[in-house]
C-alpha cells in the first residue's frame, strides 16, 4: 500500500491523500500516544480530507443471521463527491427482485449533517436526528446512518488512546446530544493512512448496540478502495456484509445527482466501471 491518507467518503470510499500526522512520545502498549494538540490536528485532518474526484460504486449487501442461512444479496449503487466544506453521498438500493426499494442522499460537513430518503419512488423526506434507523432494504441492518457516519463530525469528540488492532489506530469517543441514539460512538482511525476501520455505537447505559468493521481493501488502478465492510447488531449478533463489486473513478457526476428532488428517479451511472 503506497504512502498517503486513505480518505473514505462517509469514510467508506477510499482514496489516497497526504496527512503526515504522527504520534508523539507517551507510549501506551508500545505505541506513542498523541498529545492533546496532535489529537485535534489528526482528527481535523481526517474530517477535512477530500476525494481526488467523484466516485460511483456498485455493491451487494448480504444479511447473515446468527442462526440460519444468509439471505440473497441486495444490490445497490453509491455516488460520492466532495463539495466545498463537506461530503456528498447518494445511494440507491434494489430489492431481492431487482426493483428500486430505497434512495437516499446525505450531506456531511463541520456545520451540518443531513439525510433525505425516498422509498419506492416517493418524494424525498428529510430525516431528523431523532428519526429511527431506516434500513436500506427489508431484512437488512445497514442504514444511511452507517454510510454517512455523522458521528465523525459530532462536536463532542475526544481522543481516547492509540493502540494496535490489526494496525496501529487512534481511538476517539464521540458523544451525541442528550436523549438521542446512539448515545456515543467509539471509532478507530488508522494512525498512518487515516482511514476509519471500526466504529462501535453505545446506548445511554454504555452498552454496545452495533459495530461497523472494515474487513478488506482492494486496488483499482492506482487507488486503494474499500472492498468489504460489516455491520453487526450486538443484541442479535446478526451481521450485514457490504461488498463493493465495481468502481468507477473520476466519474464527473452531474450536480443534480446530489439534489434531494432527484431521488424519485434513478441517477445516471458512468460507463467506466472496473471490477474489484
Amino acid at each position: 500500500m503506497k504512502s498517503g491518507l486513505l480518505s473514505l467518503t462517509v469514510r467508506w470510499v477510499a482514496c489516497l491523500f497526504a496527512l503526515g500526522v504522527l504520534a508523539q512520545p507517551n507510549t501506551i502498549g508500545g505505541f506513542r500516544k498523541l498529545t492533546a494538540d496532535d489529537a485535534k490536528t489528526f482528527l481535523a485532518g481526517f474530517r477535512n480530507s477530500r476525494l481526488n474526484g467523484d466516485l460511483c460504486l456498485r455493491f451487494e449487501i448480504t444479511h447473515k443471521p446468527r442462526r440460519g442461512e444468509a439471505s440473497p444479496p441486495v444490490a445497490g449503487t453509491l455516488w460520492a463527491s466532495s463539495a466545498a466544506g463537506g461530503q456528498l453521498l447518494r445511494g440507491e438500493i434494489k430489492d431481492a427482485q431487482g426493483r428500486p426499494a430505497l434512495a437516499f442522499l446525505s450531506v456531511k460537513s463541520a456545520n451540518e449533517r443531513r439525510v433525505w430518503v425516498s422509498a419506492q419512488g416517493a418524494p424525498a423526506k428529510e430525516l431528523d436526528d431523532r428519526s429511527p434507523l431506516v434500513p436500506l432494504a427489508d431484512g437488512l441492518l445497514i442504514s444511511p446512518f452507517d454510510l454517512q457516519m455523522p458521528f465523525t463530525h459530532w462536536p463532542q469528540a475526544t481522543y481516547v488512546t492509540t493502540e494496535r488492532r490489526r494496525r496501529p489506530v487512534n481511538v476517539y469517543e464521540a458523544v451525541n446530544e442528550p436523549g438521542r441514539a446512539p448515545a456515543k460512538v467509539v471509532f478507530s482511525i488508522d494512525s498512518v493512512y487515516g482511514v476509519l476501520v471500526q466504529a462501535i455505537c453505545h446506548d445511554a447505559r454504555g452498552e454496545p448496540t452495533r459495530q461497523l468493521q472494515v474487513e478488506e481493501f482492494s486496488k483499482v488502478g492506482e487507488q486503494w478502495m474499500l472492498a468489504e465492510c460489516s455491520v453487526r447488531d450486538e443484541a442479535t449478533r446478526d451481521i450485514d456484509l457490504l461488498r463493493i463489486t465495481e468502481a468507477a473513478l473520476d466519474a464527473k457526476l452531474a450536480p443534480a445527482t446530489f439534489e434531494p428532488a432527484t431521488l424519485t428517479q434513478p441517477a445516471a451511472q458512468p460507463a467506466n466501471f472496473q471490477k474489484l
